[in-house]
């Protein structure tokens, strides 16, 4: 196979299956959190963050600083998330209750995940998370996303 086809094929596969992922985990009982809601939740405890500016936020999941605002204060009227400041330096930090929200959605869609991934062996997935995460980190440094 030419190269060409090879990353297309693969960033097509990438994107059939965070469709059918998305579309997956939204009909799971995620505590009442959105995709949207989760993602930010996730964010800090996969990053091990307790706080975040909302414009660094903004950037990270590729989404108005406005829609980021929204979600936040979703979560906040919830008392998973704190927001202090104002403007450029309006901050979230992540809330015990937060924390504990994150750890509850994954419980509630573990039972529901796990069973559909059995066909793959630990050392397989292994390696294609590491794949993924560089193909993350190599988009995450495009110069649009650094400013330049």
């Amino acid at each position: 196979m030419d190269r060409e086809r090879l990353l297309l094929d693969y960033f097509v596969e990438i994107a059939i299956v965070e469709h059918l992922v998305r579309n997956h985990m939204e009909s799971l009982p995620m505590k009442g959190l959105s995709a949207a809601e989760f993602g930010l939740i996730n964010y800090f405890v996969r990053n091990q963050r307790d706080r975040e500016r909302l414009v660094t936020l903004a950037w990270c999941f590729q989404v108005s600083t406005e829609t980021m605002a929204g979600t936040a204060a979703e979560l906040e009227a919830r008392g998973f998330v704190r927001l202090e400041g104002d403007g450029e330096d309006r901050t979230a930090f992540l809330t015990e209750a937060g924390h504990a929200a994150q750890i509850e959605a994954i419980a509630a869609v573990a039972p529901d995940i796990a069973p559909l991934m059995e066909e793959f062996r630990d050392e397989e997935l292994e390696k294609a998370v590491a794949v993924l995460k560089e193909t993350r980190r190599i988009f995450d440094n495009l110069p649009e996303r650094l400013g330049g």
